[in-house]
């Protein structure tokens, strides 16, 4: 599989936490990542992607049986999915080149001159939209626990071990009770059963989103409709759409930008809007890349 360059597979890999959740598994020491995937099919296969060159990405697709072409073929377009290899970053680019004067704009150069800039994605907007439903107002370790639940209980059996993400019809069909005992989403219960029901009934239709014609606000308009989805939590998804007007602003993002900007406390949200506003529709990108400078430096330091 091509990559446009420059393109670094861990960079994108850990862009953000997706890839610490199941069924994503990243091996740091052979630098390769993998997961099962659940074909339009109905099958299982399990996916392996590692980096062949500095222009060519391995991807071998394991069905536990003799492959068939258009199987591989799907597992592959749903990886170029995952690693953002279908969205455009010359514009971004070229919005990077009209801000070098400003200092901020040095730490968003060097990321993308390290092949950062895409962030890892799942292979449907409906388990993007689970995930982040499971990041709202909870620490690190609950979202594991959630998504790893999500999976273990509900997920299809894959060829190499490991469960896929479940399907939205899959998990429209359990109660409300299921999501608070089984698997421990608070809150939330209510939220995922619904949100499940309707990507199941395509009311909206989630997966459509990808290749929306809408104009932004019209899609964060019908994200928010979504329940459980306020300001974060959708701007957040636009994100994943590649859609990076929102910051998607949490405490972690907050805190953290006080401290690359020397702030002794977080500063108000009308001002990180401000700081950011430069960048126009890139807003959202340019803040996460300089919030996660220190993970694209010579020796990176993710958390």
């Amino acid at each position: 599989m091509r990559v446009p360059l420059p393109f670094d597979l861990e960079r994108v890999v850990r862009s953000h936490g997706w890839y610490d959740l199941a069924p994503w598994r990243w091996d740091p020491a052979r630098r390769t990542l993998d997961r099962p995937l659940a074909l339009s099919s109905g099958r299982a296969v399990w996916v392996r992607v590692r980096a062949r060159g500095a222009r060519t990405l391995s991807v071998r697709v394991d069905a536990g049986e003799r492959l068939d072409r258009a199987w591989a073929k799907e597992a592959r377009a749903q990886m170029r999915t995952c690693l953002s290899l279908d969205e455009d970053l010359e514009p971004f680019r070229r919005r990077v080149e009209e801000l070098s004067g400003r200092g901020e704009a040095r730490s968003v150069r060097a990321a993308l001159e390290r092949g950062a800039g895409r962030l890892l994605r799942s292979p449907t907007v409906f388990e993007d939209a689970v995930k982040t439903l499971c990041t709202t107002n909870c620490s690190w370790a609950l979202t594991r626990t959630m998504v790893s639940r999500l999976v273990e209980e509900l997920g299809l059996p894959a060829p190499g071990g490991g469960r896929t993400f479940p399907s939205a019809r899959e998990m429209a069909s359990r109660p409300e009770g299921f999501y608070r005992s089984r698997i421990r989403a608070g809150y939330r219960a209510p939220f995922l059963r619904e949100l499940a029901r309707r990507a199941a009934s395509r009311q909206p239709d989630l997966e459509a989103w990808r290749e929306s014609s809408l104009a932004t606000p019209e899609l964060e308009e019908q994200i928010r409709s979504l329940p459980g989805f306020g300001p974060y939590a959708s701007q957040h998804l636009l994100r994943l759409l590649g859609r990076h007007p929102g910051l998607a602003l949490d405490s972690w993002s907050r805190k953290k930008l006080a401290r690359v900007r020397g702030r002794r406390h977080p500063p108000s949200d009308r001002t990180l809007e401000r700081w950011f506003a430069p960048w126009k529709e890139f807003a959202g990108l340019a803040m996460w890349l300089e919030v996660t400078a220190d993970w694209h430096g010579d020796d990176p330091t993710w958390p």
